[in-house]
């Protein structure tokens, strides 16, 4: 038994900026807190090595905070399960990500405890196999720079929850078994059948 269902997320990407703030070494506040009872030439020998150290010290922070999000930042492989169970059962789920940008699936039992988490790269496919009968919820979220132990992006576009339950089915018939294949498709459009909105999205995080 073979199912098929195309769908689409709406055609908008959620805004957000960046906050930058100055930096707390300013030059010309070390030298308005100065005043020197010395020649000026003494003064500006005796300067320079404190602005000196405190741009070396303004460097190391930025190139330790650089480092800290290259690595809390990534983006795995399509096909990457960042939460999985056991899954020895038929059923059959295929994903075609049509957007340009990254998702994470995640297929929940009716109690929206959450048993498969899958990385989609932008334009690709996958499949989860093995898939147990039963009724199943599925989610997802879209976003730039995966973080691992935070279980999302750290630049979050959109949750989505997928509208319509999802029902895996088996049956012997004969000395064949049939079994529920689902597809779907993520593509641009005005309409759309997921559901963004007021919803708990599952604790996928580590």
């Amino acid at each position: 038994m073979a199912m098929r269902s195309r769908s689409s997320l709406p055609d908008s990407r959620a805004g957000f900026s960046n906050q930058s703030g100055n930096s707390p070494f300013s030059s010309a506040s070390i030298g308005d807190s100065l005043r020197p009872k010395w020649p000026a030439y003494l003064f500006r020998e005796r300067r320079a090595p404190l602005i000196r150290l405190l741009v070396c010290a303004a460097l190391a922070v930025l190139i330790l905070s650089t480092l800290s999000l290259c690595q809390s930042a990534e983006r795995p492989e399509t096909g990457t399960y960042i939460r999985d169970t056991t899954r020895n059962g038929y059923g059959l789920l295929v994903v075609y990500n049509n957007w340009t940008m990254d998702t994470v699936a995640v297929l929940t039992d009716r109690w929206d405890k959450p048993k498969v988490a899958v990385y989609l790269r932008a334009k690709d496919a996958l499949e989860i196999e093995g898939i147990r009968d039963g009724q199943y919820s599925l989610y997802f979220t879209i976003g730039d720079g995966w973080n691992r132990s935070a279980g999302k992006f750290n630049q979050v576009y959109g949750y989505y929850h997928y509208n319509d339950p999802m029902v895996f089915e088996t049956d012997d018939v004969g000395d064949e078994i049939e079994y529920t294949i689902l597809e779907l498709d993520l593509y641009e459009a005005d309409a759309t059948n997921f559901m963004p909105g007021r919803f708990q999205f599952p604790d996928i995080s580590s």
